[in-house]
């Protein structure tokens, strides 16, 4: 099977209410009025682009404005303002315009959030201990998601 480079792209001017998934990367433009989460490949928020919720991805960007906790587990660029706790594995660079409101922690990759298993897969962690590996809204109603490994 071939490799193909799959990214979605959301514009000006669109707004979505509720979490948004995808299993590969995101650049968003718009407002967003709920989490977004990208299993793998780069999440950007673009220049403009405002998300009020958490933000979650292997290599993240940040143009535009989060309001919310970011996660992530390789690389991390703000060039934007973050109004939330930050939490990265890998690197981590700060632009010229990163405004940032919120604690900046580096941890090990196994410590961010990866997407939801069942509680069989990991009977070592507790409640609480999967409770704040977790974080999520309130007003989700998105709870948990697995991906297939291939």
């Amino acid at each position: 099977m071939k490799n193909e480079l799959s990214v979605t792209l959301v514009s000006a001017g669109c707004t979505i209410s509720g979490d948004l998934i995808v299993d590969h990367g995101i650049s968003y433009f718009g407002l967003l009025d709920g989490g977004l989460i990208s299993t793998q490949g780069l999440l950007h928020v673009g220049d403009g682009g405002l998300i009020k919720g958490n933000v979650q991805g292997d290599h993240v960007r940040i143009d535009g404005r989060v309001d919310g906790n970011v996660h992530a587990r390789g690389t991390l660029e703000i060039n934007g303002h973050v109004s939330g706790d930050i939490m990265y594995c890998g690197t981590i660079r700060l632009g010229p315009r990163a405004a940032l409101n919120g604690t900046l922690k580096r941890v090990a990759r196994m410590l961010t959030v990866e997407p939801a298993t069942s509680e069989s897969a990991n009977p070592e962690l507790t409640a609480t201990d999967r409770a704040a590996a977790a974080p999520e809204r309130a007003e989700s109603n998105v709870t948990e998601f697995s991906r297939a490994k291939a």
